[in-house]
């Protein structure tokens, strides 16, 4: 499975969890646009460190880089450059 499917599949179960059954573009506002919460934030963080090592101690955390797929798959993709 690729980085998008798995970003994809994250993203639909935690919309699911809210009773968000509407479909989401890979470059929608989640987290801005109302339909994530900052808790779903951390559940994505923790999500991409566990699957991708991503370390927010070292980049920071900033939800900005968490609010749209097409964001979590660059976040992705940065730091497997930047590894």
């Amino acid at each position: 499975m690729d980085e998008r499917t798995d970003v994809r599949t994250l993203i639909r179960g935690l919309l699911d969890k809210k009773g968000d059954a509407p479909g989401f573009g890979d470059g929608d506002s989640l987290i801005f646009g109302g339909r994530l919460e900052s808790i779903d934030a951390l559940e994505i963080a923790f999500f991409l460190e566990e699957r991708y090592g991503i370390d927010f101690a070292q980049i920071g955390f900033d939800q900005n880089r968490l609010d749209s797929v097409d964001e979590i798959v660059a976040l992705i993709g940065a730091t497997r450059v930047g590894a």
